[in-house]
């Protein structure tokens, strides 16, 4: 948490304003191997220096995953993600969106751009993704709701905006934008109240999503639902899941470890079906009543999904340490467990031992099993988790501190 704080606090002093450059004229690629993923990989603890790559990899589950004598170097600290046939790395030392794709079985550079804040992507279609830059500090209450066009890679529509106007005690809090999805001719964006300058969570008795039209973008309604506590939290780790009726699945944390500064309602699933804009009331799976807090996940299908969850003694001991604990890469306090959404079971995954969590928390589903990075402390590696039987296998050893993304290229 603490680079990353120290990134956004210059990051958000410079100012920077929207600034577009064409195609990059300086190509850059990698090793050519036969690969099938893409993956970023971080080669230093998060809290020291540290060096992220995009390399290819064609082998998950054996051997060593190094970006010795391959990659791209990215700069400093970033987010990532995989929109169209185009690998994207969105930095955090330049806030510099740089595309890449597989040509010829190498990663080449196809263009990049200048943006003022991105924080929570997500994808529309193939060809655009939308890109939510949070209102940073307490000095703005704006978030900017941002449409990048993947073929040009270039921010196309910026449209600024508040969330949601939250209060505690008549002063106004930030709303922090943490997942959203297109349906049809809706927006959905969900976040969660927070005070931008001391990120104090004085709000957390509801669940909260905000409602625009797309693609004008036009603000239509908040929907709440009182059940549970806000949706996700900080670091853009998924908390909403699409299963194969298009139907969306809301994560609630109420995680004192994952950045919330009290717990008032249980950590929950919401539903919100496909074709409507309100919360399902026939429907809320309370996590919590299992003796752990969802924290992120992805859905697998069948109604099952793979979570990272923390224990309720785990996260009251670790969150008594630090508001961000659940962020720490080399602390072991995370489990992995099968949720199914369908009977509202959680299921531990005993095969995964406990490790500590990352921003962004990325998953790879590729066959109806879930690849995750998993850092013990003392070493990381992939595992692969079968959600189907509940078990996970050891798969190839990290030379470094996690997999920040994993992207298949087939």
């Amino acid at each position: 948490m603490k680079r990353f704080f120290k990134n956004s606090l210059i990051l958000s002093a410079l100012g920077l304003t929207l600034l577009f450059t064409s195609c990059s004229d300086d190509d850059s690629s990698v090793t050519p191997v036969a690969s099938g993923y893409v993956m970023s990989l971080r080669t230093e603890d998060a809290d020291e220096e540290s060096a992220d790559y995009y390399i290819t990899v064609d082998d998950l589950m054996t051997g060593e995953i190094s970006a010795e004598g391959q990659g791209v170097e990215l700069v400093g600290w970033n987010y990532n993600g995989h929109f169209g046939d185009t690998y994207f790395a969105f930095g955090y030392d330049l806030n510099e969106c740089i595309g890449y794709k597989m040509i010829n079985n190498q990663l080449v550079e196809q263009g990049k751009f200048v943006f003022e804040r991105f924080d929570v992507m997500s994808a529309i279609d193939d060809e655009s993704f939308l890109a939510i830059g949070a209102p940073w500090g307490g000095g703005s209450y704006d978030c900017q709701l941002q449409v990048v066009d993947v073929a040009e890679i270039a921010i196309t529509k910026n449209v600024k905006h508040p969330i949601y106007e939250s209060f505690d005690n008549g002063d106004q809090l930030n709303a922090w934008p943490t997942g959203a999805y297109v349906d049809g001719d809706k927006l959905f964006v969900a976040f969660y109240p927070l005070n931008g300058t001391s990120w104090e969570t004085p709000n957390t008795d509801t669940a909260y999503v905000s409602v625009y039209s797309y693609p004008e973008i036009e603000y239509i309604k908040t929907i709440k639902d009182s059940r549970t506590a806000p949706i996700g939290y900080y670091g853009a780790s998924p908390s909403i899941l699409e299963d194969e009726s298009g139907n969306h699945f809301t994560l609630s944390v109420s995680s004192k470890a994952a950045g919330y500064t009290q717990a008032t309602k249980p950590s929950g699933v919401l539903k919100i079906n496909a074709g409507e804009d309100e919360f399902d009331a026939d429907y809320f799976f309370n996590v919590e009543e299992s003796g752990y807090k969802v924290l992120s996940a992805t859905y697998v299908g069948n109604g099952l999904a793979v979570a990272r969850v923390i224990s309720l003694q785990m996260d009251e001991a670790a969150g008594a340490q630090s508001q961000w604990a659940a962020f720490s890469e080399i602390t072991p306090i995370l489990n992995v467990a099968v949720l199914d959404l369908n009977k509202e079971t959680v299921t531990i995954v005993e095969d995964v031992p406990l490790h500590g969590g990352q921003y962004q928390t990325p998953y790879l589903v590729e066959n109806g099993k879930v690849y995750i990075s998993v850092n013990t402390g003392t070493e990381a590696h992939i595992y692969q988790v079968d959600a189907a039987s509940g078990s996970a296998t050891k798969g190839a050893k990290l030379i470094g501190n996690q997999f920040q993304a994993l992207f298949s290229a087939k």
